[in-house]
């Protein structure tokens, strides 16, 4: 029995294979449309399968009807669903990526936001510019007016010039907020040239006699050089409440008074404070502590300090000394100060340090000890200031502290550079020798090889008297100086004055070189960066004009000899005149940029 149903099993499935093999000759659009199927039979007594239908029977079909585009419908929608799973699965994925990322961005941005919002407290960049047009009703020798200017010396009125005297770029670095950074590069003008170039002598000053001169810092081109590089700690005393906001300073730095003594007139742009023009730079090299000084943990400033030692040079000047110099300022405000400079201060100042001379030079016996000598610079101030305006008065002392250079640098005779001004005599010169009808013979007698300076046609006899008034070793300076300002109400104009009157030598019984200077004029503020000033600087000698005889002369260093390769006057009787120099009148215009 199992064999019969085996067969027509077998018979059955021949039959569907037959059917297969004939729908794949047909043509492929039938066979999406068209299926075909078998029946059995199948006892259910039995379980055996026939082909035909009979007793106990029942129908069994094998294969169904094919409906191509259902399968391809049910082909698209599982590949639909698989596409979109793995879309949504990416786009999860992805999700948790983005979130992630946020995470991760939300943590770094304080740190991110808080560099870029403090850019400004890391690093600061600014700049000063001095401008000038000048104009000389009268011109003679003196001092600067201001950095890198010079000027004509007698008998050149109506000398006018524009003039860039000062450009600086502030940089500044907080790496934290304990340190600070600055570095002040600045451009200037050089002027001059080497010393002993008569030609250089001859193309500024009098063209007649080529007398007129002024001090050399060499070719004329503009250069670049170092004015501050400082590296400063701002939180010296932070524990110490009294002494909260001082600070310790290193390199290249401005000293605790004339930088001071600016910020107190306000009006640096026009004219310089009176030690910073007679002699004391505003920058040396070395090391100071600065800061105020507060009571009772209150707000107030009692004392504001300065003290420091550096280099016996300036900040353009190489140093050459085996010593240094010492400089402090004290300033106090007995009913305290919610600003700076505020209300009624008082102030002092104190230099001492020595000539920049190499110590082979320093010890070797001379007359005019230049800058061989010890110097020393005392300032006393008395100020009142309130936000209209304010009123300085100062007492100054010196010791060997305003020499030839410093008087001359400005404009000066050339003689005081090295080169002989006028013409030289070479016979009969009153002043080198008594005549007595004898030819001409003598330690100081003139010849055609070792001309005699002309005492009424050149300056050198007068620079010879300059130089043992200046530099003797024992000259002693006193000054008195009254400047301030008045801010108009409802106003952008101010008016601002500067009176000086200073004896460079006050041991001299009567010096040709004591002076006035005096400076008013009126500003504009433009706006908060901008400033201009309209003003007349003057500087006036004010004994009438008056002759030394050698003999007293020779008493404070005066010393005959051979000058720039001429003889001056050797005998005792004979007087030099015209000692006192020509005064200097001038109205300058000036444009003050600071950002």
């Amino acid at each position: 029995m199992r064999s019969k149903w085996k067969v027509a099993l077998l018979v059955g499935c021949w039959a569907l294979i037959s059917n297969v093999h004939g729908a794949r000759a047909q043509d492929t659009s039938a066979i999406s449309t068209i299926s075909k199927t078998t029946t059995l039979w199948v006892d259910q007594r039995t379980g055996q399968v026939f082909i035909r239908p009979g007793r106990g029977r029942v129908p069994m079909t094998i294969g169904s009807p094919v409906d191509a585009a259902k399968i391809e419908q049910q082909v698209e929608q599982n590949t639909n669903a698989k596409v979109q799973a793995a879309v949504s699965q990416a786009q999860e994925e992805q999700r948790l990526k983005d979130e992630n990322l946020a995470k991760k961005v939300d943590a770094m941005q304080p740190a991110w936001r808080n560099y870029v919002s403090n850019w400004q407290d890391k690093f600061r960049i600014g700049t000063l510019f001095f401008g000038d047009y000048r104009f000389y009703t009268n011109t003679g020798f003196q001092p600067q007016e201001l950095d890198n200017l010079n000027n004509p010396g007698p008998g050149n009125a109506n000398f006018n010039s524009f003039d860039i005297s000062r450009v600086y770029t502030n940089l500044y670095f907080f790496p934290t907020k304990d340190w600070q950074f600055r570095f002040t590069p600045e451009i200037y003008k050089t002027n001059g040239c080497a010393s002993g170039d008569a030609a250089c002598a001859n193309n500024y000053g009098n063209t007649t006699t080529g007398s007129n001169s002024y001090s050399s810092n060499l070719d004329g081109n503009l250069g670049l050089r170092l004015k501050y590089a400082t590296l400063q700690y701002l939180n010296l005393w932070k524990d110490v409440p009294l002494l909260k906001g001082g600070s310790i300073s290193f390199g290249a730095l401005p000293n605790p008074f004339i930088p001071w003594e600016e910020d107190l007139y306000g009006y640096r742009f026009v004219n310089l404070v009176p030690w910073n023009y007679l002699s004391l730079s505003s920058s040396q090299l070395g090391i100071q502590m600065e800061g105020p000084v507060k009571f009772g943990g209150g707000e107030k400033t009692y004392l504001d300090y300065g003290f420091g030692v550096y280099n016996n040079a300036n900040f353009h000047t190489f140093e050459q000394s085996d010593t240094k110099q010492v400089m402090a300022r004290l300033t106090a405000y007995p009913f305290g100060a919610d600003w700076r400079f505020q209300g009624l201060g008082l102030t002092g100042f104190y230099n001492y340090g020595y000539g920049n001379t190499t110590p082979d030079n320093m010890n070797i016996p001379t007359t005019l000890k230049a800058t061989n000598a010890h110097i020393e610079r005392i300032a006393a101030l008395l100020h009142y200031s309130q936000p209209l305006w304010n009123l300085v008065g100062e007492f100054d002392y010196g010791q060997n502290a305003f020499n030839l250079g410093n008087m001359f640098s400005g404009s000066g005779p050339s003689d005081a550079f090295g080169v002989p001004s006028g013409t030289g005599i070479s016979d009969n010169n009153k002043g080198s020798q008594v005549l007595t009808g004898a030819p001409l013979t003598g330690k100081f007698a003139c010849s055609t090889s070792t001309t005699c300076y002309n005492s009424f046609g050149s300056y050198g006899p007068q620079t010879a008297i300059y130089r043992a008034i200046l530099q003797n070793g024992r000259e002693r300076n006193i000054g008195v100086d009254f400047f301030g300002h008045f801010n108009i109400p409802n106003t952008k104009l101010s008016l601002f004055g500067m009176f000086q009157w200073f004896m460079p030598n006050d041991k001299i019984t009567e010096n040709p070189l004591d002076f006035q200077r005096f400076v008013v004029g009126v500003a504009y503020q433009y706006n908060e960066y901008v400033r201009f000033a309209v003003d007349s600087q003057n500087l006036s000698y004010y004994h009438k004009q008056f002759g030394i005889p050698v003999g007293i002369a020779k008493s404070f260093g005066y010393a005959p000899g051979t000058f720039n390769g001429r003889q001056l006057p050797s005998l005792s009787g004979y007087t030099i005149p015209n000692l006192v120099p020509s005064d200097t009148h001038s109205i300058f215009a000036n444009v003050e940029f600071a950002y």
